[in-house]
């Protein structure tokens, strides 16, 4: 555990770079906001998650041992014992039953959603929500001071260990007070739990106002399309991940692996029947009572059952015996369950009872069907059909910040507690009177609960080496690392977090709009961008031999302008790399009289509207696509930009601009790669990406640009600028 990091080289290396940044810089001071990957943007630590929630834990293991990796893993380690813990003491409080709370705490810590998640370490750290919801259960029960902070406490150190509980979890806590704190009697303990909520969650307040003005700066953004595919299906919930020694070969891998095993669920179902089976009072029912009790639990049953159908089979269009069934979506299903559903369980004097006592079994077992149906996201497909739109996480969606989430199924470890705590309730309203049957139903329990979440092992993956002598840390010159890439930046990123210089390399929950342009042209060996990241200072380039078999990308580095070889150990050789010249200056805007472009005329004049958000496009790149532009009349020109706003992907590959006095004759003005002007476009001003080409002066009434290579990805046009020569400027 000193050398080897749980899991895999990817999102864990990630998250032990974030807790040494994290254990070495003051957390939310001005230094700590810029951590060193991704040169030159600022105010990288708002790409990802923070973790500082999960710091407490990690940092002093850090200090006393100086090992990043240890510090990672017992922190990964620590969270299965501690949200166990937690989610005993929760139900230990409601039921004041050790046993129903020992199968709890199992319930939430062995869950089979656990071992899909142990790379990611953010995401099993949940133990702060049983936490804070033991605070709200002992306040409303002993109307004590303490309890209120033991909330307080919990909520923030769960908002900072994992952003996204911010949200999901105020859903959570928004419905407890709904449920429990709705009668009056219970409105003034509800006001001092809101007021405590709003203290303790002021100190978020200054951290997601940085978090929300840097993904502005960079017009950081989740589309709907991530959204989507991050949602849940009703098939996530038989799938489990291989690393499930037992449910492996029952259910299949997937995307989403939201099985969460089967002795909690069948504990909350043999109470349910059970309830449901208890006879009622003996006193007689009026008829017209009992036939109301009759339609309302068909109407029920034919709802639930057209649901099920519909969430396995899609929409339906066939016909049995004789009669044509037709379900194209869950609309009408779901307002006929509601119109019965609701009527019916008021109706039954024990579930009134058990609502009007706000009975935890019955919150805690809603609050995890609520949950699964959020996990489903903005929409419910099954396959190509859509059934609902939108769904119930489409609500959620209108309020603030819902949006920016892109992992729709990380409310399953939320679900996963409410499952957990309803489980270890249901086992207290089963437990027999007789010892020995209470024995053998919780060994019975206990066996089911390990079983389901019994992990079939853990992989190690190596950690990244240190290259204290090849990177040291003494140097404020940044560093590129090559090859860089998704197979190295990982690495790259940790060493960034160690030695505090500065990296182009980087890997997080968003790129900043220039890598994918940096990222392409080192990809193709350009030397152009070479001088580009120059132009920025002079910086360092670090070439992993291990990974350049045949040299080429030595010789690349070697060949940066200006490039002096420092050391070479056999296995790595840096190159530093002076400041170069800055991009040469444009002249004055001149006039343009018309655009014209190979297709989507209604676009054209948007390309010099003077908007950055309105534009011409054309899908995908070939070398066909050409934009025509106008002066009005012939005039001496020497440059041109060209903005694509936030389209980051959507930059031309190879570029020739022309230009003419007649339109008839054309002469070459410039052709090559944008890569190197797009990173430096998005480095200077990231929402508008002004591309900019020089050359030399000529007289020209019109200025062509044609795509030279086709590529995946649009050609997007938001605003174009012809210049004159720098002299005419002044």
């Amino acid at each position: 555990m000193r050398s080897r990091i749980a899991s895999d080289p990817g999102d864990p290396v990630l998250n032990a770079s974030v807790l040494m940044w994290n254990a070495t810089t003051v957390p939310f001071s001005s230094s700590w906001w810029n951590a060193p990957h991704y040169y030159p943007a600022q105010g990288v630590s708002t790409f990802t998650e923070n973790l500082a929630g999960i710091s407490p834990l990690a940092s002093p293991i850090y200090w006393l041992t100086a090992n990043p990796i240890l510090a990672y893993n017992l922190s990964l380690f620590l969270t299965w014992p501690l949200s166990a813990f937690a989610a005993f003491l929760l139900v230990r409080f409601i039921t004041k039953r050790d046993d129903a709370a020992f199968l709890a705490g199992l319930s939430f810590a062995f869950t089979p959603i656990r071992a899909a998640g142990v790379g990611h370490l953010q995401t099993l750290a949940s133990f702060g929500v049983p936490l804070f919801l033991l605070g709200l259960h002992g306040f409303l029960e002993e109307r004590r001071w303490p309890w209120l902070a033991l909330f307080a406490a919990a909520w923030l150190q769960q908002s900072l260990a994992n952003s996204y509980y911010i949200l999901y979890g105020a859903v959570l806590i928004g419905c407890w007070l709904a449920y429990y704190c709705s009668r009056p009697a219970m409105w003034k303990p509800g006001a001092a739990i809101l007021a405590t909520w709003a203290v303790a969650s002021a100190p978020l307040i200054p951290i997601l106002l940085k978090y929300r003005e840097i993904h502005e700066q960079y017009g950081l953004v989740r589309s709907e399309n991530e959204i989507l595919f991050y949602s849940a299906t009703p098939q996530s919930w038989f799938e489990v991940s291989e690393k499930a020694w037992l449910w492996r070969s029952v259910f299949p891998p997937g995307k989403d692996n939201l099985f969460p095993g089967l002795t909690a669920v069948a504990l909350i179902a043999v109470a349910a029947l059970v309830f449901m089976l208890r006879k009622e009072s003996s006193a007689p029912q009026r008829p017209s009572r009992r036939w109301t009790l009759v339609a309302l639990s068909t109407g029920t049953a034919l709802s639930v059952a057209a649901i099920l159908a519909g969430l396995a089979l899609g929409s339906i269009d066939t016909t049995i015996a004789g009669i044509h069934v037709r379900m194209t979506t869950l609309n009408r299903a779901l307002v006929l369950f509601l119109l019965c559903g609701i009527p019916l369980t008021l109706m039954v004097p024990r579930t009134r009872q058990a609502l009007a006592h706000r009975s935890p079994l019955v919150f805690y077992a809603a609050a995890t069907v609520l949950i699964a149906i959020l996990c489903l996201g903005p929409v419910v497909r099954v396959g190509e059909d859509l059934l609902l739109s939108p769904a119930p996480y489409g609500w959620l969606m209108a309020l603030p910040g819902f949006g920016e989430l892109r992992v729709v199924t990380q409310f399953k470890m939320i679900g996963v507690l409410c499952l957990s705590v309803a489980a270890g309730l249901a086992y207290a309203s089963l437990r027999p009177a007789r010892a020995r049957a209470a024995i053998g139903i919780f060994a019975v329990a206990v066996t089911g609960l390990l079983l389901d979440g019994w992990m079939a092992g853990v992989e190690m993956a190596a950690a990244p080496e240190l290259w204290a002598e090849i990177e040291p840390a003494d140097r404020a010159e940044p560093v590129l690392e090559l090859p860089l890439g998704p197979d190295w930046d990982h690495a790259a990123t940790f060493r960034g977090a160690a030695h505090h210089r500065r990296v182009l390399n980087g890997v997080s929950g968003y790129d900043p709009p220039h890598y994918v342009a940096l990222a392409a042209g080192l990809e193709a060996r350009e030397p152009a961008v070479l001088a580009a990241i120059a132009s920025l200072g002079a910086y360092d380039i670090v070439v992993n031999r291990a990974a350049d078999p045949d040299g080429t990308i030595t010789r690349y580095a070697a060949n940066a302008p200006g490039a002096v070889r420092m050391s070479d150990d056999g296995t790595r050789v840096v190159y530093r790399v002076p400041r170069a010249t800055r991009e040469p200056p444009l002249g004055a805007v001149t006039p343009i009289a018309r655009v014209e472009a190979v297709r989507h005329d209604a676009n054209w004049s948007a390309m010099h509207d003077g908007r950055i958000d309105t534009g011409w496009g054309d899908y995908p790149q070939k070398p066909d696509q050409w934009i025509t532009i106008d002066l009005g009349s012939a005039r001496e020109v020497g440059g041109l930009t060209h903005a694509i706003g936030d389209y980051y992907l959507d930059f031309p590959r190879r570029l020739a601009i022309d230009v003419s006095v007649d339109a008839q004759t054309w002469e070459r003005a410039w052709e090559g790669s944008t890569a190197a002007q797009t990173f430096l476009a998005y480095v200077r001003e990231p929402r508008v990406a002004a591309l900019r080409f020089t050359f030399p002066s000529r007289q020209a009434r019109f200025v062509r640009l044609r795509q030279l290579e086709s590529h995946a990805s649009m050609w997007r046009v938001s605003e174009l600028q012809v210049h004159v020569p720098l002299k005419r400027a002044f």
